[in-house]
């Protein structure tokens, strides 16, 4: 790498570290070694990043229940079904509709802000939005992409009416084949994560408008290293000389580090990409020497570590150990610009065992196997309190040593801002409670670049309209399109309407409720906005 390119020249986005043996490290965007006038019109980039958790949801453990500072519980305006415990938002998100809002950070304690929502996202609180009252309005079951517009998805253990609808691509899909966001093709469009399930949540045309299919996800990690840095080669002449016989069983930080070295004495390296380069390259050696490869992005492919290959068990420390690499493989991809997009189902995940008494953690796997003790099982199981309470251990699980991780991965440094602050990190769910979507849980994190406000409580739900029926302390009571999170997303990607839309229909994915009875379910939402963005959630 040359710190200081030739008048004239253009210093290409990403850098690389070049060592000994053909050897090649990716670098992370360093805006001071950019031109200054490249400088000034640079914007770090846009990522999209999805968490999935799977079956019904305790509705009531997902949002606050506090009483005082000012507020109290929604049982002192309401009764029946709808005075479920959960804390009363009284300050209009919009003037003239029935949405409210309220700081996130008014809700913290030393336990967190909910059942599920722990203490170790108190930290990113002004950087989180809390969504409540997000509705499918197609009639569905188990899904794989529906929180991502694509509601002709239900598995094949659990066909549903949505079935009949058109596929869709996922929005996911429709960003990665965008120009507007991927201005330059990608080295990746797109990673897609799991354990255990192999079908992911996105569907995808490709960008050809044609047929609609299911994407697979990578659930052993070193596919997913390979897939986004095993290919990354500089051809290079064999070295015949002997010198570097020995480089294969080397860390590849070590056979860049003359350069490595070079670069921290750049004059024109800021102190925020100096600390960058450290922290990107301390991980990369990290990440080679957990998943026990070779040196990344030579010519001699990674050996494939037995260990890391996929599975449908239950051991905990197999399922930590994989989202620890999965993890620190998303942060890098992320780093070094490898690719924008990433979803990750959590089909697996760690939680409480059926004795209450033993605080130890168990592997939970959620799949079409709806035994009595499985993670599917414990949801069919949900007026059980012992079931319940493993249900929401293993959410609290996600929430606490998953995402609250992913978090920290992703808030460093990116020039003035971070790239958590740069993305849009939505968490969603299959469901919301039993087997309905009706206020299915979404927690959302960074700015999208400045696109979104953040560090909300967010209630779409219109309290004053008819409450059907209730289960598991979760109400049908009419909220908001869940569509209009789909442009939300859309749109603070960058994309306009004639970007997304199809076949003259406003917003994206379906609106269809005709499955539905509307003396049992709420049907009759005002659809004259379903084309625009959330009301109050973008800047």
């Amino acid at each position: 790498m040359k710190p200081h390119p030739k008048p004239g020249r253009s210093l290409p986005r990403r850098l690389f570290l070049r060592g000994a043996g053909g050897a090649v490290l990716a670098l992370p965007w360093l805006p001071s070694l950019m031109p200054r006038s490249a400088r000034a019109q640079a914007a770090a980039p846009k990522r999209f990043i999805v968490v999935k958790s799977f079956s019904t949801q305790l509705v009531r453990e997902w949002y606050p229940s506090l009483e005082g500072n000012g507020y109290q519980l929604r049982d002192a305006k309401y009764s029946g079904s709808k005075a479920d415990g959960t804390t009363l938002l009284t300050q209009s998100l919009v003037s003239g509709q029935p949405y409210t809002q309220a700081a996130l950070s008014d809700f913290a304690t030393a336990d967190g802000i909910s059942g599920i929502l722990g203490p170790k996202l108190n930290p990113y609180l002004d950087k989180i939005n809390l969504l409540r009252g997000l509705d499918f309005l197609p009639e569905v079951n188990h899904n794989f992409g529906g929180l991502l517009g694509n509601f002709a998805s239900c598995t094949s253990a659990t066909p549903c009416e949505g079935d009949r609808l058109a596929a869709v691509p996922t929005i996911d899909q429709v960003l990665a084949y965008s120009s507007k966001f991927y201005p330059e093709t990608p080295a990746q469009r797109y990673l897609h994560l799991s354990q255990g399930v192999t079908d992911s949540m996105s569907y995808s045309d490709r960008g050809q408008g044609g047929a609609v299919e299911q994407l697979k996800a990578r659930t052993n990690p070193l596919d997913a290293f390979n897939d986004l840095f095993g290919g990354a080669t500089v051809p290079a002449a064999p070295d015949t000389t002997g010198s570097d016989a020995s480089a294969g069983d080397e860390l590849i930080v070590d056979r860049v580090l003359e350069q490595y070295r070079a670069l921290k004495q750049n004059s024109r390296l800021s102190a925020d990409d100096r600390l960058k380069v450290d922290q990107y390259v301390n991980l990369m050696a990290e990440l080679q020497a957990k998943l026990s490869v070779r040196p990344m992005m030579s010519c001699t492919a990674p050996a494939q570590p037995d260990t890391l290959a996929n599975n449908e068990g239950t051991d905990a420390s197999d399922i930590k150990r994989k989202w620890d690499v999965m993890l620190d493989i998303v942060q890098a991809a992320l780093m070094c610009d490898r690719t924008r997009i990433v979803t990750i189902g959590v089909h697996k995940a760690l939680g409480p065992g059926p004795d209450p008494d033993d605080a130890s953690l168990t592997g939970h796997y959620h799949s079409d196997n709806a035994a009595g003790g499985t993670w599917h099982g414990l949801a069919h199981d949900w007026g059980n309190a012992n079931s319940r309470r493993m249900l929401a251990g293993i959410n609290a699980w996600i929430a606490n040593e998953f995402f609250a991780k992913l978090l920290e991965k992703l808030d460093v440094s990116e020039g003035e801002s971070t790239i958590l602050d740069n993305s849009l990190v939505y968490w969603g769910n299959e469901l919301g409670f039993n087997h309905l979507a009706y206020s299915v849980p979404c927690v959302t994190a960074g700015s999208a670049g400045g696109a979104i406000t953040t560090g909300r409580y967010l209630d779409y739900i219109d309290w004053d309209s008819p409450a059907y029926f209730s289960q598991e302390d979760g109400n049908v009571i009419r909220g908001i399109p869940h569509n209009q999170f789909l442009v939300s997303v859309l749109q603070a990607m960058g994309l306009s309407p004639e970007d997304y839309e199809r076949d003259g229909q406003p917003g994206y994915g379906s609106t269809d409720t005709q499955t539905k009875d509307p003396n049992l379910f709420a049907t009759d939402y005002d659809l004259r906005s379903v084309g625009d963005p959330l009301p109050g959630f973008m800047v």
